[in-house]
Order: structure tokens, then sequence, then C-alpha cells
């Protein structure tokens, strides 16, 4: 074993995963080139998590890679639904095949075609075996230094610098790296999680699953009657089938019970083989299990997302049930609140105190749909009735909505479907106060402080958006004239971009915002409203920044 010291790095990631490559990408729009290592020898080859919602193809829209994504997981797209029967072929056998093209959502979602206006993104199928390899490829092509099969053995944090050593799991060799910052995006079993032993909230371990991941052809079988879940409750065959790709590929999450004395390893391929031909129902079936990876059912949040210079994102920092789709998603917006945050410090534009804001931004969200996925699932871990999704779990997160009093049931159902499919139905505690008078009720999610921006369309053929603008910079739009507003930032030389809106968008701002001719909204780089003022008043960017 040969021992060798490595340069300094500004920010060291611990985990290869869909949250540690995106947070290697947001570091990377910002200027930030960081190291990450990753024990296994590439990324996964388990589907995982399927999709990405609304809030997250906005994040990766932004990085280009959106379309992408969306194609490679295009065979998925037709897949919706939650079916439940003794076996699939039961569950299947009363649909009638739809016409070809005409996809059929589940009800929740229907009548909700209004929601399309406040995003120019949509949601995405694609799993995350499919999603790791065009991230770690963008992350190389960017200059990421990225090391697979490559394992951070120790760590430990003085007053300046993290200090960590690397095994190279090929070679043998360890090396040596200082860094500025860690960010642990090392999974559910997070050892630096561990290690650190940060206090967590929630139920813990719900169940025990294995994912048997297996090949079957089924094309013909689904065709036109595509769905997301096929639940089997079955003495025996409990759990779901997944589809992956509408075709020969499939996942079945079959729950096991170590309390009885039961082990992953009791299941053996031809017993598994006779469970998957017993819960598809189609004893004659040729199947190919390609891995089986058992896992724990758990939800666990931890109070803090902050350990002096190690930051917890993702799993690591919140675990949830697959139901509602977050997990993933939620790591992916924790990477991006993070990544503008620290290169803002290392840039010398932020003092290390704007760090602190993480948890307190991130933490209510992983806490909510961790909790909210419990409540999605039963005693055995199954999901529960589908219109359980509708419903709103009460005291886990205080949402602007409810601040300003709005507590219909229609728009407690309208709010929940929102952040079902993604939109960013969330208002962070910013801490400057608005220099603008506070916006109606019914306008409250549209340019708030600690909203996401507005969206709206620059151009007749719908193809820029103003999130488009952003680019991972502060931003100024300005309604009306720009002049007096470029002239402060330049005699000062802040890092601010001026957009002035003119034209027809002046217009639809307005209605949007509620703001007047010489009103300005200052965005953050992740894209939420940091402050609203008008020429009368100073940026507060010194407020805003420590």
């Amino acid at each position: 074993m040969t021992t060798s010291t490595q340069q300094h790095v500004p920010v060291l990631i611990a985990g290869g995963g869909v949250t540690g490559l995106s947070a290697a990408l947001f570091l990377l729009q910002q200027g930030i080139r960081p190291l990450l290592v990753e024990r296994h020898r590439g990324t996964s080859i388990h589907p995982r998590a399927r999709g990405f919602d609304i809030r997250t193809m906005e994040l990766f829209r932004e990085l280009g890679l959106s379309e992408s994504l969306r194609e490679a997981g295009k065979a998925l797209g037709p897949a919706w639904g939650v079916l439940r029967a003794n076996t699939l072929a039961e569950a299947l056998a009363p649909i009638q095949p739809r016409e070809d093209g005409q996809i059929t959502y589940p009800s929740q979602l229907k009548g909700l075609e209004s929601l399309a206006a406040l995003s120019p993104e949509t949601g995405a199928r694609c799993t995350q075996d499919l999603a790791e390899p065009i991230l770690r490829a963008a992350a190389e092509e960017q200059g990421a230094d990225l090391r697979f099969y490559t394992e951070m053995i120790s760590f430990s944090q003085e007053e300046d610098m993290i200090t960590a050593v690397l095994l190279n799991r090929e070679t043998g060799a360890t090396t040596t790296v200082t860094a500025d910052y860690l960010i642990a995006a090392d999974g559910a079993n997070s050892p630096i999680r561990q290690q650190l032993q940060l206090p967590t909230t929630g139920p813990g371990i719900l169940a025990h699953f294995l994912n048997i991941y297996f090949e079957a052809d089924m094309a013909e079988l689904v065709r036109n009657r595509e769905f997301s879940l096929c639940i089997i409750d079955t003495p025996g065959l409990t759990g779901f089938v997944s589809a992956i790709n509408n075709s020969d590929r499939w996942a079945y999450q079959l729950r096991y019970y170590p309390d009885k004395g039961e082990k992953a390893t009791d299941y053996t391929t031809a017993r598994l083989l006779d469970l998957l031909h017993a819960a598809l129902g189609m004893p004659e079936l040729p199947i190919h299990i390609i891995s089986v990876l058992p896992w724990e059912m758990t939800v666990r949040v931890t109070d803090t997302m902050q350990c002096g210079r190690i930051f917890l994102a993702g799993d690591a920092a919140h675990v949830m049930t697959p139901y509602g789709g977050k997990g993933a998603n939620t790591g992916i917006q924790d990477a991006q609140n993070l990544a503008w945050k620290m290169a803002a410090v290392l840039k010398g534009h932020a003092t290390p105190t704007l760090l602190e804001s993480y948890t307190a931004e991130r933490q209510p969200i992983g806490l909510f749909n961790a909790l909210r996925s419990a409540t999605l699932a039963d005693e055995q871990g199954i999901l529960k009735d589908q219109e359980i999704m509708l419903r709103q779990p009460a005291g886990l997160l205080k949402t602007s909505k409810e601040t300003a009093g709005e507590t219909q049931k229609s728009m407690e159902v309208t709010q929940n479907v929102r952040t079902l499919i993604g939109i960013p139905d969330y208002q962070y505690p910013v801490k400057v106060i608005s220099a603008c008078p506070l916006l109606p009720p019914d306008k409250v999610f549209y340019g708030l402080p600690g909203t996401r921006v507005p969206h709206l369309w620059l151009d007749a053929a719908r193809t820029a958006s103003t999130l488009d603008l952003i680019k991972g910079q502060f931003t100024l739009f300005v309604h009306g004239d720009a002049t007096p507003w470029q002239a402060a930032l330049d005699e000062h030389d802040l890092f601010v971009q001026v957009y002035p809106l003119a034209g027809d968008l002046i217009t639809q701002w307005e209605a949007t915002t509620g703001t007047a001719p010489g009103d300005a909204l200052l965005v953050r780089p992740d894209g939420f409203v940091a402050w609203r003022g008008n020429a009368a008043t100073p940026l507060p960017l010194t407020a805003l920044l420590s």
C-alpha cells in the first residue's frame, strides 16, 4: 500500500449517486471544481428512483440536461396508476387497452391543467440507473474530479478544514486530502452521519423488502394499459411490481420478515423464481433475475443537516419511503440549495454563516416529505389507497398558503397535488423583510421573498422562461427602467445580473407579482426570491449573505 498527499480541494463529495453527482454539477455551475469519491465501480445498476418532479426538472433544465433525462426514460413515460390484485395477470385482465398515445393519468391529477402555467417544465419518468450515467458524463465533461471505486475510509474536521483519507479499492493506495467543506451524499446508511452521531426524527424502520430486479417479456401484456405499481397483498407474496421500461425490465419488492428469523440469503434463486411466477400469475413466463438487493423501508430525518464544515444531503439526511416519489428529488434540490451557498462563501461573496440557512431551509422540506411518505404506507409497508395521496398530513410543515389563511378544502387538495407533482409550494424563511407591501393572499406564491420566482414565457414560441435567465446567478428583475439599479451595482462591483422587463412581459409580470413601475425582485441563484424593493431602497446583499 502506498500513501500520498493531494493538493487541497474546495469541496469533497462522499457518494456518487444521484445526489452526489447533482451536487458536483451544481458546484461546477458556480465555478467550483469538486472532488467526488464513490466506493462502487460505477453508477447504480438498480432502477431505484423512477422519476423526477417538476422542480427537479427545472434544475436540470438549467444544467441543459432535462431533455436528455426525459429521452432516457421515455419508455417509462406511459406508466401511471396503481393496480391491486392477487396477481399481476388478474389485475390487468379487466383493463381494456386504451387507444395508442392516449395516456390515462391518475384521477387525482386530472382537472389541474392550470398548473402547467406555473413552470416551463413537466415531470419526467427516468430510472436511477439510466439517469446517473447522464449526470456522471456531464460532470466529467465539465471537469469534475470523479473517483469511482474509491472509498473515504476516515475523516476528521478542524476549525479551518476537513482532512480525509481515501482508499483506491483497485490498487490499495491511500491518499490524504484536505477540503474546505465535505458533502455527505453517502446514502441511507451514511457512515458519515453515523460517525457524527447526529440526532434523528421519524418512526424508523417500517418494513424489510427484497428488491428483485428481473427480465421478463411482458411488452404485449401491458401495451396500452401500462401501470406504475401493482400491489400484491397475498400471504407469502406481499409486495409490489414496479414498471421499469414497460417491456422486459421489472422490479418486484418482496416483503420479508427478519423479526421472524428470515434472512435475505434464505431466498435462493429457485425460490425467488417461484415467488415471481406466483405474483405475476404466469407460471410459464421465462424470467431472468438480474439482481437482488435487500433494503429497509425507513423514515428517518436528521434534526440538523450541518455539523461544522460537513453537510448532509439526500438520503444521508432524510430517508423516506418510495411513496410520493420524493426521495431522489429532495436530495437533488438539497444539492442545488447547498452548492450556490458554498460557492458564495468560497468566492468571498458571503460569510460562512450563510451556510447555516441550509438546515433552516432544507431540513423542514426533508422532514415533511419523509413523514408524508410514511403516512402513505400501511402496517405492512405497502402503499395505502391512492386517495390518501390527496390528504394533507396535519402539522408537518406550515406552508405560506396556511400562513395566509387559505384553508379551504379545495385549496388544500390543489396544494397537495402541487406538492405531489413538484411545484415548489413552500416558502423559505428568508432573512430580509420586503421593502414592498405584502401581496394579498391570492398572490402568496407569486413573487414573495422565500418563494420560487414566477415563471413567465419570454417569447411567443414558449421556448424561454424567466427561470432560464437565472443560470445560477443572483438576478435582479426590474419593473421598468433598470438604469439606476445597474449604476448602483456597477459602482459597488456587485455580482448581480440585471434583467429589465419590457413590452408585453411587463403587463404579465405586474399582474403576476403585484409589482409597480420602479419595483424590483432580487432572485437568488437557486431561483428563490430574496427581496422585493424599489429604487429608493438599496439592495440588502450584505444582510442576505451574512
